[in-house]
């Protein structure tokens, strides 16, 4: 079986050398320049573009042809491939894929007729999509069926929990996904929002004082919602912010049973959207699934 994902994942290039997993192209584009993010972009050429771009930049996820092109390839070497994608509700990528996969059905090649293609949703992005992923690559490992470990990843992502916090809205703002006034209204309150995934979309759950501490709030938001030394992986994602992202995982680690934790700055097509100081929290339990789950080496 092989596994795909996007850049959005973001679990970085060692990781998906050593776990065998196959990543698409996503681009971001900048007046016109389209950069691939599966190279490395430094947080602070994002800042540079945001701060100097004739129109802000924005996210092209991967499309049909270039999933058409990578599941030829990897049905040429497995018969099974599992894409794992970054929420439909926000990129394209996820509905390329499934529109590439049954293309790939009416394929005149045999070969590709006869793979088998699933594409699952994890309905978040960043690190999130990333455990969702690193999961995947454990129940391969253990020899399942490609149905088997898509069902257990939707039933991971189903428990999932996720929390995000910004530093400004300053970037939303521009990247259309908050308006001006809101802004204005925020600043004037000195508030800042809190987000979280619901079935897909970045939705306000409440709100938090711009002197407030990130990582106590992020803390404090999902300790309300799982019991105390609940076995977890825990993600954490952040704006070039690595001590504020290092407490909120002391804080987790002291409250839940952290079997894996994974902090990352942001990935770029993220950053550009959230900004410096952002914080990205995703936590999944581990009890309930169809499948186990144990830490990966």
């Amino acid at each position: 079986m092989r596994i795909l994902t996007n850049p959005g994942s973001n679990l970085g290039e060692e990781v998906e050398h050593d776990l065998d997993i196959d990543v698409t192209p996503q681009k971001i584009v900048v007046d016109g320049i389209s950069h691939d993010t599966r190279n490395a972009v430094d947080l602070r050429k994002v800042d540079k573009w945001v701060a100097t771009a004739a129109k802000h930049p924005f996210v092209q996820g991967t499309t049909e042809a270039e999933f058409d092109e990578a599941f030829s390839r990897l049905l040429r070497k497995d018969p099974e491939v599992l894409a794992v994608m970054t929420s439909r509700q926000l990129i394209g990528s996820h509905d390329a894929a499934v529109a590439a996969a049954a293309k790939l059905q009416r394929s005149n090649d045999k070969q590709l007729q006869a793979g088998r293609i699933e594409v699952v949703d994890t309905t978040v992005t960043d690190v999130g999509a990333g455990l969702v992923t690193l999961a995947a690559a454990q129940w391969r490992k253990a020899g399942l069926p490609l149905e088997k470990v898509a069902e257990a990843c939707r039933a991971f992502v189903k428990g999932g929990r996720s929390i995000i916090t910004v530093a400004t809205l300053e970037n939303l703002i521009k990247g259309g996904r908050a308006s001006w006034l809101q802004g204005w209204v925020a600043n004037f309150l000195n508030v800042r929002p809190l987000l979280s995934f619901d079935g897909g979309k970045a939705v306000s759950v409440g709100r938090m004082s711009g002197s407030a501490d990130p990582a106590r709030r992020a803390f404090d938001w999902l300790a309300e919602r799982f019991e105390p030394k609940k076995r977890v992986w825990l993600a954490i994602a952040h704006g070039d912010v690595e001590p504020l992202a290092r407490q909120a995982e002391a804080l987790l680690k002291a409250h839940f049973t952290v079997e894996v934790s994974m902090v990352r700055a942001l990935c770029p097509s993220i950053y550009l959207h959230v900004g410096r100081g952002g914080l990205a929290v995703f936590l999944h339990p581990l009890d309930g699934l169809p499948q186990p789950l144990t830490p990966p080496m």
